[in-house]
Order: C-alpha cells, then structure tokens, then sequence
C-alpha cells in the first residue's frame, strides 16, 4: 500500500509542478514582518484582478484596460529589482473593463516533445474568449486560439503538464492545447454550460493488485453557474455530469465559482454560491462509481477561489472570514479560523525567509491583503493607493508583488536579495549591468626582505641609542636617551604584530587541517548554496552534544532534514549545519553568530591576542581538558580573529572542539 501512494505520488508530480507546499512553522520568537516596499507603479491598464506574475527577475501585471476612455486590456511587464517598465502588449479583442483569468508561466525546454516550447511563455485567458500566449522576454504575441465567448468568456485558470500540454476553462466548456504552438489537442463545448472564475481541479483514483501493479487514472474537475461538477478524462473529454444541488438537496440558485478540491480517499471539496449564503461540500464516489454526498456545511456569503490545479490548500474564505480545513475519521474540522472579510477574489500563497503564508485578498473600497501565518500570527498588506480588490499575491520567495483595481503596483523584497534579483533579471533578459570602472592598480612587489628590513629598523635605532647612551655624560640626558631606546623597542613590536597580521590575513590552504568537513560528509549541502550564501556547521563531541543534536547525524534545521552518518569522525558525534547570506565585508564572527542565534545556542566570544575568538557554545566550554573552538575555513585552519576573517559567497565554516594545533 505504502508503495503504490509513493508511485502515485510520484506520478502525479511529474504531470503537476508545484509552485509552494504548505508547512508547519516553529513558534515564532517575533512576529513576522513582510520585507518593505521598494517600488511602486500607476499601471494604467484598468481593473487588475487577477494576482501579478513574479518570475525570473520580472513582475508581470495583467489589467482589464477602461472601456470609458479606450485603454485596452493588456500585460505590462517590469523588472523586479528597479521597477523599469520592460514591455506593455495591448489585447485589443477584449473590451469589458475586467480580466480574471490568471497568469500561468511556461519554462521552456530542450526537450525533443513538440509540445514543450523552447523559450519562456505566459499563457492567460481573456472575456474575448481567446487563449493567447506570449513570449516572456519581450511580450510579442506567440500564439492564440478563439473560444466561444457569449458573455464573459474565460475568467477561470487552468494548468500545464509536463507533457507541455496546457488545459484551460472556457466559458462553455475546455480546451487542451500544445504550449509550444497552441495546436488545440481536443476542445469541448457546449452552448448551454457557463462557467465564471472557477479554475480547473484535477481528481485522481488509484488501485493495486496483488502482484504490486498500480493502476491510476486521472482527470479534470469543472464548476458551473448552474451548480454542476463536470468529471473529464485525462484527454479532456467529458466523462460525467453531477447536479451538486440536487444531490446535496438544496433549492434556489447556486453557483460553483472555486476550484474543486481534491482531497484524500477520493473525495472533492466544493464551494457552492448563492446569494446571500454559501456552502461547503465534500463529495465521493461509492464502490459502484455513484456520485454520493459526505459532508454539507453551511457558511457565509461569498466565495473565493484557490489556484487551479492541484495545488493542496483547502482554505475557504468568503464575506465573513477565512477558514483552513483538515480532514479527519473521515469528518471536515476546522484546523484555523481567519478574521478575514470580504475575501471574495484569488487565494494563494507567498512565501519570505521561513514563512509560508496564505494570502487574501479583502475586497472593500479601501482593500488590503491579509497575510495569513498560522493560528497564532497574520499580517495585513495595506497598499498606499487603495481602492477595491480581488486579485492575489505573486510571490517567488523573493520579490512580492500585489496590484489593485485602482491599477496599482506595489512591489517588496529584503534589500539584501537586490543582487540576486539584479542579476536574474539581467540573465532574463539577456542585458549586461555596465561594469564598474577599474582602477588601475599597482602591481604587488615581492617585498618579505623589505618588510624584514622595515621591520629591524626600530630595534636597530634602539641599539645605537644605547650605545649613545653610553657616553652620554650628563645623567638627565642619559636617561632620555634610554627612554628613546625602549620607545624604539615599542615600536619594533607594534611594527612586528602589524607584519605579522598581514602574513596571516590571507585565508588558509584549503583542506589543509585534516579535519571533517560537513560538506564532504552531505555534497548536497554545498551543491544547494545560493549564489549568497556560506555554509556554517558545528561538530560536537558526544559529551557536550546539545539537546537535539542526533547521534552520528548531520541536522540541518532550515528544512528539518537530517542525514546519518555512518563511522562519524572524533569530534563529530553530531553536526548542526546552516546557511547564512553573505555580502561584501561579511566575517566569520558574523555568520557565526547568525547561525548561533538561528539555533537559539548560548554561546560567548572572547578577545584574544590575534582577536576575537569563540569561547563557549552551551556545555562545551573551551579550555575545558585543554579543548578549544577554533574553526576552518573550506577545511583550513583560521588562523585570525573572527572578525577581522572575511568570507566569500560558497565558503565552509566548520567550528570543532577538541584540542587541536593552536
């Protein structure tokens, strides 16, 4: 059984990249804080309703334009780091003053399918019932296919597989196409359907046999404005129609404007839309096949919808608040409730440091998002123009972007990511940052004789005024020239620990001290360093192993795994590791100290002769049977302070504590 959900878990990645997963948090020791706006933008494209696209260094915006003074629907592209508008494509067929359908990238390939397209795409739908893809770099139009439109054309998402096949909801059915050209794969219509905002849910069933064979099929899950669910194959063909309201015995009008949900044993989340009311429905299939009713929950008005596909977040929001919904001895129960209101537009997720939030969007005429974190923390993004709202948060874990229907643009990050995000605009758009100026240098003499000479000068100028002294008739002067003699031995010592710093400044040979490093111990934690980041670890002896560091196990806190290891080394019963960004300027005794306070470790540093260096970490305390702190930097002995010991983007930092050479 174990091995047939692993393959079918498996499986069912491969045809769905997942953009973020939700996790469990630690308690936080403070309230987490968003990073600060760094820019803002008046798009000038209409109502935007649906949340902004934050890839690759850019942050694409997509606006319903303004029937009242012509401006058209459109994209509007900008790089994320500075805020400089990079493209702006006009889609002059739509004219009805709103888009929702959301905006879906495609990474391009070189893979020999003829479906995967070979440059970045974006794919969205329009009220003009087209589907219309364009090139991500520069905004030109790559293709597009017409659907029927009778109203208000595609407002839902759909997704894309890893076939580079793309499926989407029209207003009268769907369609599949190829991403690369939008040849349509199969289309289905029907005059008398409509759907509004409701993306594409994917539902699945699996079996085994005896023999360990795994049977699993797929396919697409479709609400309509009349309040039926519509089951597709894997193909996109039609296999099944439920009436939700009769089945659920309800009467009125009732609308599913949400992505159906996919949820263990087989069973579908629905939120169902009336006025005034909503509802929520768990839905399943009995052993014949037959459509059967678990679970009808009353709620408040208004719905909200999830991202299409099947992304896992089962949270359910509408006029009076937000509500996360967990599954247990097969009964819905409320995990969290949210104080939010009037969550009517787009849920979805953005992600900063080690926070997965849910974020919401609070429709009212001075709107905001709210930053859902868990039971105990949330946020609320409050844009600087306000004004209605429905569309979600982008989010790539680095750069934030939120936009309004008062088409504005707000965009955040952390100041230190600049670089990065710099630079993956730059690798996007194939520019090159013009240089810095070099300054012509000098080129370094040899000069160890040199400094060596320097260096006797004050004992040599002591010498001779001792000789004088010598001879010095008068005592006062005699005594003067003595005190001239020792100042000049001062100052050849002074002299010598200056040279002798500089000697030592360099960083040491890599490898030279024969002690474990983490990285050679676990590759991959060298091999998954950011572009910014070092790599910090600390190896513990068994007898002042703090709690929680496993026996003959490497820890890495930051993602909660933890890697065996077989025959650990001395010293090294236990190792904690972390990744701490760096810039220029940055020390050992910085990271360090990031790390430390990471772990929440007591620790205490002490100034010695050469610097300042690590006393104590928790029960390990130097000079304790002759063991010190002393690290290596990429497996060579420090041989300075650790605050005057600069690192470098990728180095290793491993502090041991034994006895070692110093």
């Amino acid at each position: 059984m174990r091995h047939a959900l692993l393959i079918l878990c498996l499986f069912l990645l491969a045809a769905f990249p997942v953009e973020a997963s939700e996790g469990r948090h630690a308690e936080w020791v403070d309230d987490p804080m968003l990073p600060d706006v760094q820019w803002n933008a008046s798009v000038d494209i209409g109502y935007i309703s649906t949340a902004p696209l934050v890839k690759d260094g850019l942050v694409i915006v997509k606006g319903g334009g303004d029937p009242m003074t012509g401006d058209g629907a459109g994209l509007v592209a900008y790089r994320a780091d500075t805020g400089v508008e990079i493209w702006r494509t006009i889609h002059t067929a739509s004219d009805r003053g709103f888009e929702t359908a959301p905006l879906l990238h495609i990474a391009g390939s070189s893979t020999t399918s003829t479906c995967n397209p070979t440059t970045d795409l974006v794919i969205t739908g329009w009220t003009s019932g087209q589907l219309t893809a364009y090139d991500f770099t520069t905004g030109n139009e790559s293709w597009n296919q017409s659907t029927d439109a009778p109203n208000w054309g595609i407002t839902g998402g759909g997704f894309a597989m890893s076939s580079g096949h793309v499926v989407w909801p029209t207003e009268t059915g769907i369609i599949q196409v190829c991403a690369n050209n939008g040849t349509i794969h199969h289309l289905y219509q029907d005059s008398n359907l409509r759907t509004y905002r409701a993306g594409l849910g994917v539902w699945y069933e699996w079996s085994s046999d005896e023999n360990g064979s795994i049977t699993t099929t797929l396919g697409w899950l479709q609400g309509t404005e009349s309040g039926h669910l519509l089951r597709y194959g894997a193909d996109s063909t039609l296999m099944e129609t439920i009436d939700i309201v009769s089945l659920a015995n309800l009467s009125g009008t009732w609308r599913i404007r949400s992505t159906p949900i996919s949820i263990s044993d087989q069973s579908v989340l629905l939120h169902l839309h009336a006025d005034g009311e909503s509802r929520l429905i768990r839905l399943g299939w009995n052993g014949s096949g037959e459509p059967n009713l678990l679970e009808s929950i009353p709620m408040g008005p208004g719905t909200a919808t999830t991202p299409a596909g099947m992304g896992y977040l089962s949270t359910v929001a509408g006029i009076n608040g937000a509500v996360h919904y967990g599954i247990l001895n097969e009964t819905l129960f409320e995990t969290i409730r949210w104080n939010a209101s009037h969550v009517v537009g787009e849920i979805g997720w953005i992600q900063w440091g080690e926070v997965t939030a849910i974020c919401l969007p609070q429709n009212r005429a001075e709107g905001s998002w709210y930053i859902a974190i868990d039971a105990n923390h949330s946020l609320e993004w409050i844009p600087d123009q306000t004004g209605y709202l429905t569309a979600g948060c982008g989010s790539d874990g680095e750069v934030h972007a939120a936009a309004n229907d008062a088409s504005w643009l707000e965009v955040r990050y952390d100041p230190a990511d600049w670089n990065s995000i710099h630079d993956s605009a730059d690798e996007t758009l194939g520019t090159v940052s013009e240089p810095e100026p070099e300054i012509e240098q000098e080129q370094p003499v040899e000069n160890t004789d040199m400094n060596l000479g320097i260096l006797l000068l004050p004992f040599i100028g002591s010498a001779i005024f001792v000789i004088i002294a010598q001879f010095a008739t008068n005592s006062d002067t005699r005594r003067m020239i003595q005190i001239g003699a020792i100042l000049m031995i001062m100052l050849g010592l002074i002299m010598a620990g200056t040279v002798y710093n500089s000697q030592v400044i360099d960083a040491p040979d890599a490898d030279s001290s024969e002690r474990t490093r983490a990285a050679t111990l676990v590759p991959s934690l060298h091999d998954g360093l950011a572009e910014n980041e070092v790599l910090v670890a600390f190896h513990f002896p068994e007898s002042v192993a703090p709690v929680g560091c496993t026996e003959s196990a490497l820890y890495y806190q930051e993602t909660g795994q933890f890697w065996p290891i077989e025959s650990p080394p001395d010293g090294s019963y236990c190792i904690v590791v972390s990744t701490i960004k760096v810039e220029v300027g940055t020390t050992i005794e910085m990271v360090t100290i990031s790390a430390l306070d990471e772990y929440q470790y007591t620790y205490e540093l002490e100034q010695q002769t050469l610097g300042s260096f690590l006393r104590n970490i928790g029960a390990a305390d130097g000079g304790a049977d002759g063991y010190w702190w002393s690290y290596d930097l990429n497996g060579g002995y420090g041989t300075i302070g650790i605050a005057e010991q600069a690192v470098e983007p990728g180095d290793h930092i491993d502090w041991h504590f034994d006895i070692g050479q110093f």
